[in-house]
């Protein structure tokens, strides 16, 4: 299944550029290390040594994030930053005086880690590169001469990626303004109009109000099983109204501290704060007023669900992939013939013990 995440595809996309760029710079060194004659010095063959190895871990971190989207998602990125300045430093160390062309990527890397990674990942890159410039001044006699040139470049790595990111926050924070001044005037916008229920949008500003919380939900995604022959067999005024039927038994099911949602189609989302302990007994309670028979006029059908369960912060602090992980688990649900409900934390925990 596709990753649905911004944050992933964002890290996807620095990953390829940041390769790209590594091995554009690696092709540029040789090229003038060949043509200045310095092939044979032993300051020449460290700075080959040291931009072909991070090529060649630029390459393998592009590899990891396609093929392991979720492992240490946030882990990697720390050493991918951690790991530029490193080599960065030790690169400017190794030219002496030629160092001065590559300080400029100081800039480069402390802004696109931000941009591209958030303030946190900004805040380190910060953080390492002063580290970094220390060691400058401190360990490279060339650098300890010219302490007043990494300073300079210092003072700018800090400002222009923070003048740049505070725009940026300053966007964000007109537009979710913005976004809530919309909501309180089109209140109609976050009602499904066939059930009556909350739609995806109040699902959206909800959760995002959970998410600031921080304690800790369940995240219930339901299909209804062979909804599709239904409509395909008596036509979709009676899947409106099994969808209306459906809503109404849900109501029922919970209490007034859960929401309930319609996302689209036969899709609806339960999130309750309900401790972990009691909710299998609330599943149970669900499924017994849910799961029946429904009689439209002289059709009768059968209703049937399946359920997938994330839990936040257990399975993920995001938002898009506990809704993922709550979606895998709904599909699992629906191969299952011993039950109706599946959650997340069982899956991986059988992938794990592969």
């Amino acid at each position: 299944m596709q990753v649905d995440n911004n944050a992933y595809f964002k890290e996807k996309e620095y990953a390829l550029s940041h390769l790209w760029f590594i091995l554009l710079l690696t092709f540029v060194s040789f090229i003038m290390v060949q043509i200045t004659k310095q092939q044979t010095s032993s300051y020449a063959y460290l700075l080959k040594i040291l931009l072909s190895s991070l090529s060649f871990y630029s390459l393998i971190h592009y590899g990891f994030v396609v093929r392991f989207p979720r492992l240490f998602a946030r882990t990697r990125k720390f050493i991918l930053i951690a790991v530029d300045l490193i080599i960065l430093t030790l690169s400017i160390v190794t030219v002496g005086s030629s160092g001065l062309f590559l300080l400029p990527l100081y800039i480069l890397i402390v802004m696109e880690s931000g941009i591209s990674f958030g303030l946190v990942y900004f805040y380190f890159s910060i953080i390492l590169s002063s580290v970094s410039w220390i060691l400058l001044v401190l360990y490279s006699l060339y650098w300890r001469t010219h302490s007043d040139t990494v300073a300079v470049f210092a003072v700018t790595t800090f400002l222009i990626p923070l003048i740049f990111l505070k725009q940026i926050m300053n966007m964000h924070q007109k537009h979710d303004r913005l976004h809530e001044k919309l909501e309180t005037t089109q209140q109609d916008a976050h009602i499904d109009a066939l059930t009556s229920l909350p739609n995806r949008k109040k699902y959206d500003s909800y959760m995002k109000k959970l998410l600031k919380e921080n304690e800790f939900f369940a995240l219930f995604f339901i299909d209804l099983n062979k909804f599709k022959v239904i409509n395909d067999t008596y036509g979709h005024h009676i899947g409106d109204e099994v969808l209306i039927e459906v809503a109404k038994r849900l109501t029922e099911s919970i209490d007034k501290e859960d929401m309930l949602a319609r996302l689209g189609g036969d899709e609806f989302v339960i999130i309750t704060k309900r401790k972990r302990i009691f909710i299998e007994k609330f599943l149970k309670k669900l499924e017994e007023i849910t799961i029946g028979n429904y009689q439209v006029g002289n059709i009768h059908v059968l209703i049937e669900l399946s359920i997938g369960i994330s839990l936040f912060p257990y399975d993920s602090k995001s938002e898009i992939f506990l809704r993922k992980y709550a979606d895998e688990a709904m599909y699992v649900a629906k191969k299952e013939s011993e039950t109706y409900h599946v959650f997340y934390e069982e899956i991986r925990s059988s992938e794990e013990s592969f």
